[in-house]
């Protein structure tokens, strides 16, 4: 996950904080390049870099869009972290995709190939959209104090966990 890449960097040295939040940066830049390269604008579920594509499936395995979140997240706490606007308008774009492209009568449903528009469904809606995607994307446009994150920390399944403090060592 990149947001714990992101997290993680508050405690490291301050000559490696610089280092892990680029690399953040530029990985969930590259993630959303997927999205934005896409004829759907949703990203595919895997991608490779080779003869001059970048990040763009270049398979049918590979094309799928499953709903999951972790784009998403990443925009989530880069936008917390930096404040810097493009994380939320790459939020807002992944948001409009998700409604234009995965809303079905009852729900939502998965994508077959991202580069084909208009779009095939799977019918099949994963519990993450709800529970991980959706949390990530309300947290996103929320106010800073909702889950402030010196405050809580997200397990791998998006439930916040409060941060505890003043615990002695090794418990």
């Amino acid at each position: 996950h990149i947001g714990i890449l992101l997290v993680t960097r508050r405690t490291q040295r301050a000559q490696c904080k610089h280092a892990y939040m680029q690399l953040g940066k530029d990985l969930t830049e590259t993630c959303h390049e997927s999205y934005d390269r896409s004829a759907s604008k949703l990203g595919p579920e895997s991608f490779y870099f080779n003869g001059g594509v970048a990040a763009k499936g270049t398979v049918a395995r590979q094309r799928y869009y499953i709903q999951r979140p972790e784009v998403i997240e990443s925009y989530f706490y880069l936008w917390r972290l930096t404040k810097e606007q493009k994380y939320r308008d790459w939020g807002w774009e992944a948001a409009q995709a998700i409604e234009k492209h995965c809303r079905v009568e009852h729900g939502y449903s998965g994508v077959k190939d991202v580069d084909a528009v208009p779009v095939t469904h799977d019918d099949v809606q994963q519990s993450f959209l709800l529970a991980e995607t959706f949390k990530y994307l309300y947290l996103l446009f929320s106010d800073d104090d909702l889950l402030p994150l010196d405050q809580w920390v997200f397990n791998t399944e998006a439930h916040p966990l409060p941060v505890l403090k003043g615990l002695p060592s090794g418990t």
